[in-house]
């Protein structure tokens, strides 16, 4: 029987990129050094062609490597022609990192339109090229088709050889083909074979084998079955790696092994495939901490218990670290430094993990005290092509300004109060739209930015699942609906409507914080019922937030009368500051202290 999971913590790790030594990943407070597959194990040169040659159009084996053929790890080292790998590091983890996205030959290359290979620059967690690396000098590779057989085969056994290499798997390049986009990828011989199959399945077999790319470029025949399929094939092939490691670890080493996976700014391939992986590394779109509030959120409603680590930008510096480092904490998520980040970057990094540290040791997530939930539907995700989170980021934006408590929602399952956004979803599913509707039906509040509508699975329109905005708050069943029209594909510039429509329908007395004050700052509050409340705050301006005063509602505060007050810059000990809180009618309120960059305030019940 495989061993429990000892690797990694359990909903938080602190990663270190490669190129790191040990004693610095230390000293950074790192739970794990992430390693380069290519420098763990190199794939051996390819030997001559067998004779005879295989038939012409046969397409190549998987791998020519001896040491990733089946079996190889039972006859090491004869077999591969070096020794076995060495047993996994009992001082520092080591995650194995594996690229997905790079392809070995030109038959497991996507091509473009005219013809040409996919290409894509490496940047975030990926080294420098190496001798024998298949990499150009400026970092970029040859794209690898989803749907190409033989590279889906050279990819699970590059992930099988990775198991027993380290403590844990890093799947690199999961959504890199899916971001090149429709018109940029999706044009080779293995896209076509694949969208026949996905064709016969919908027609039945007696469909003949065709040029359906041909129907494409002239007419556009079969653009919605292509593009379901451009999600569904990019979702296959993480799957599959996933598995593929899991069953070498179980099956070789008798572990059960985490394998966790590593994406750009989160798309619908990565909320999708977040739910079939051991924790998820994705890069913030922005240095905007309000724009980059709703990513994190996501990412911690995706991943439930397991770690979500966000990559900073390499150009970062180092006041900005601190900031999002604090955000990060504050949405209950990790955050990593690229290799390229610069010393004092990684500094500020580490002063800001020992402070974290200490956070931690007293403060245990539990639900987060809502008072807004945003949808994202991977389904809207893709068939707006990025609309959908780009309005919804904006419009948790406008809320957090007013320090209403917001929260993120991906399915929406049983219908439960509260006050639910809806931005940017004119493409929803069927079974979405039908839930949102019964949400508010049972007794809910919706607040619609835009249109609010349902497509089929090819993207065809189906019809509204909400009225268009009108004047006014709309009855439906035994909940309020209220829209706003979007002058652009993104509330910009209206935060005001929003803000008024959100409190219209929240109404008064019902807002769990309110802080009042002239200091930007950002408030997310964490509840235990029978424990305690916990409220992060950080500063996002430079100069630091004083004369801030907090009212707490009484449903959250419960009878407690004091507070304890943590920040890095204040030498309280690990019990905190006491702070009086004083009753104001039905709720709790103080004034804070000052707030360099972060800090959090606990409250007993």
């Amino acid at each position: 029987m495989a061993r429990p999971v000892e690797f990694p913590k359990a909903r938080h790790i602190a990663l270190c990129g490669p190129g790191q030594g040990e004693a610095e990943a230390r000293a950074e407070g790192c739970d794990a050094i992430i390693k380069p597959f290519e420098q763990s194990e190199p794939d051996a040169p390819h030997p001559p062609l067998p004779d005879p040659p295989p038939p012409e159009g046969a397409l190549p084996a998987a791998t020519a490597a001896p040491a990733l053929h089946m079996g190889a790890q039972e006859e090491a080292p004869d077999a591969t022609g070096s020794p076995p790998p060495p047993p996994a590091s009992t001082d520092f983890p080591r995650l194995v990192s594996v690229d997905l996205s790079q392809a070995r030959d030109e038959h497991e290359a996507c091509r473009k339109p005219d013809g040409s290979p996919v290409t894509f620059v490496c940047s975030g967690l990926r080294p420098p090229p190496v001798a024998g690396e298949a990499r150009s000098s400026d970092g970029s590779i040859t794209v690898r088709c989803p749907s190409s057989t033989a590279g889906r085969e050279h990819v699970g056994r590059a992930v099988a050889w990775a198991t027993h290499l380290g403590e844990g798997v890093l799947l690199e390049g999961l959504d890199t083909w899916y971001r090149a986009g429709p018109a940029e990828a999706g044009w080779c011989k293995s896209c076509e074979f694949a969208l026949i199959e996905s064709l016969r399945e919908n027609y039945g077999e007696h469909l003949l084998t065709f040029d359906a790319l041909e129907g494409l470029r002239s007419r556009g025949t079969f653009a919605g079955a292509r593009e379901a399929l451009r999600l569904s094939e990019a979702v296959e092939a993480g799957k599959r790696a996933a598995l593929r490691a899991r069953d070498e670890a179980r099956r070789g080493r008798g572990v059960e092994i985490a394998v966790l996976g590593r994406v750009g700014s989160l798309s619908a391939v990565a909320l999708v495939l977040a739910r079939h992986l051991d924790g998820l590394l994705f890069e913030l779109p922005t240095q905007e901490p309000e724009a980059a509030l709703l990513p994190l959120l996501v990412a911690r409603a995706a991943l439930g218990q397991r770690p979500a680590v966000a990559v900073l930008p390499a150009s970062i510096d180092p006041v900005k670290v601190k900031l999002f480092s604090a955000l990060a904490l504050a949405c209950d998520v990790d955050v990593l430094l690229p290799p390229s980040a610069t010393p004092a970057a990684r500094a500020a990094l580490a002063a800001h993990r020992r402070y974290q540290t200490i956070v931690r040791e007293r403060f245990r997530p539990s639900e987060a005290l809502l008072d807004a939930e945003v949808l994202v539907s991977p389904f809207a995700e893709h068939w707006s092509r990025g609309v959908h989170l780009k309005t919804a980021s904006a419009a948790a934006a406008a809320l957090a300004r007013a320090h209403v408590q917001i929260g993120a929602r991906l399915v929406l399952g049983e219908p439960r109060s509260g006050l639910l956004v809806l931005a940017g979803c004119g493409q929803l599913s069927a079974r979405d739209g039908e839930r949102a509707r019964r949400q508010v039906e049972s007794g809910g509040d919706a607040l619609v930015l835009g249109r609010c509508a349902t497509v089929d699975e090819e993207g065809r329109p189906l019809g509204l699942v909400f009225p268009e905005a009108k004047h006014g708050i709309e009855r439906v069943g035994e909940g309020r609906v209220l829209g706003v029209a979007l002058d652009q594909d993104a509330p910009v510039g209206q935060d005001a409507q929003v803000l008024k429509a959100a409190r219209e329908l929240l109404g008064r007395g019902r807002a769990q914080l309110t802080l009042s004050g002239r200091a930007r700052l950002f408030a997310r509050a964490y509840l235990d019922p029978e424990r305690k409340l916990d409220v992060h705050f950080v500063n996002l301006e430079e100069k630091p937030a004083q004369g801030v005063l907090l009212g707490v509602a009484g449903q959250a505060a419960g009878a407690s009368r004091s507070g304890y007050w943590f920040a890095p810059e204040r030498a309280s000990g690990k019990d905190g500051e006491r702070i009086v809180l004083n009753p104001s009618g039905f709720s709790l309120s103080t004034v804070l202290p000052s707030i360099a960059g972060s800090a959090l305030l606990t409250i007993p019940r």
